[in-house]
C-alpha cells in the first residue's frame, strides 16, 4: 500500500504494510519518524527561502562620512538626488537628518528607502546611512546590496 502526504510543499510517499505495522505497535514510530522528516523538510526550506531574501555575498560598502559645511551639505544633496532618481517612489520626507520614500502600494518588490544623517562621537563629523526594505517576503528589485552600494558610489563620487 502506498500513502502519499504532502506537507509545506514536500510530497512523501510511505510504501508500508499497515497490517503488520498495527500488529507489532510500530504506527506511532512510523508516525513520529514522519512528523520528524516533515518538519525537518518545512525548516530546510523555510530557510533555503530566507537566502533568497538576503544579501549574501555581497560586501557592505564603507561607511559614508561628512564634515559639518559643504562637504555634508553636498553630500546630502547627491543622497536626496539618488533617492529621486533611483528608487521609483515617490518621497514621504526630507528634512536635515532623514529623507524617507512613501511606502510601496501593495506587497511588491519595490525598494523602500530611509537615508539619515546622524552625528558621531567626533564634533562636526556626520555620518549618512542607507536602509533598504521592501515589503514582500522575497527580495527587493533592486537587491538592497545592489541599491546600497550604488548609493554609495553616487554620493561619495561627491568627494
Amino acid at each position: 500500500m502506498q500513502r502519499i502526504y504532502l506537507h509545506g510543499g514536500v510530497v512523501i510517499a510511505v510504501h508500508a504494510h499497515c497490517a503488520k505495522l498495527r500488529n507489532e505497535g510500530a504506527t506511532g514510530n512510523l508516525m513520529q519518524y514522519l512528523r520528524l522528516v516533515l518538519v525537518a523538510g518545512v525548516l530546510f526550506g523555510a530557510c533555503s527561502c530566507s537566502e533568497l531574501a538576503g544579501d549574501l555575498g555581497v560586501s557592505k560598502p564603507e561607511q559614508i562620512r561628512c564634515q559639518v559645511g559643504p562637504d555634508c551639505d553636498l553630500k546630502w544633496e547627491r543622497a536626496y538626488t539618488w533617492v529621486v532618481e533611483s528608487s521609483g517612489l515617490k518621497l514621504k520626507t526630507k528634512t536635515d537628518g532623514l529623507i524617507k520614500t512613501a511606502e510601496s502600494p501593495g506587497n511588491d518588490r519595490t525598494l523602500i528607502v530611509t537615508i539619515t544623517k546622524n552625528s558621531t562621537w567626533q564634533s562636526g563629523i556626520y555620518e549618512i546611512d542607507f536602509i533598504g526594505k521592501c515589503l514582500s517576503i522575497w527580495s527587493c528589485t533592486p537587491s538592497v546590496a545592489e541599491s546600497r552600494t550604488s548609493f554609495a558610489n553616487f554620493v561619495s563620487a561627491a568627494d
